[in-house]
């Protein structure tokens, strides 16, 4: 099942972002917050933001997936979310606006797209 694979690759990559949080709160020695440490800042909200998005798309990859959308219009949608994530987390580590655009562009695009094929596919 896709979305097995997918949500999995999701866990992933969002424990990924955690280690990268923890290791600058160790090496900040700060426990809370960011401490005005602009790293620390940029690695929490490349977490958040990965974690306020991805739910949805997992939500709508599963129900793709048990409509029997097929894998040739499903793979590319989540991929496409994923990428969107990665750029977007990159984006905010390095302070690149135009990547972090193009990240939002591919996530919002994926979630759009996979939100208005359910519609569709309610409707049919």
């Amino acid at each position: 099942m896709f979305s097995g694979l997918f949500a999995a690759i999701c866990t992933l990559l969002y424990i990924k972002l955690s280690f990268n949080v923890i290791k600058l709160r160790k090496s900040h020695q700060v426990g809370i917050g960011d401490a005005g440490h602009k790293d620390l800042q940029s690695s929490i909200r490349a977490h958040a933001n990965f974690i306020e998005y991805t739910p949805l798309a997992v939500i709508l990859v599963f129900t793709l997936e048990y409509q029997l959308i097929g894998e040739l219009l499903l793979i590319p949608l989540a991929v496409l979310f994923l990428v969107g994530r990665l750029l977007h987390a990159k984006a905010l580590y390095t302070a690149n606006l135009k990547l972090r655009v193009a990240g939002m562009g591919c996530t919002f695009l994926s979630l759009i797209a996979m939100a208005l094929i359910n519609i569709y596919l309610y409707f049919i």
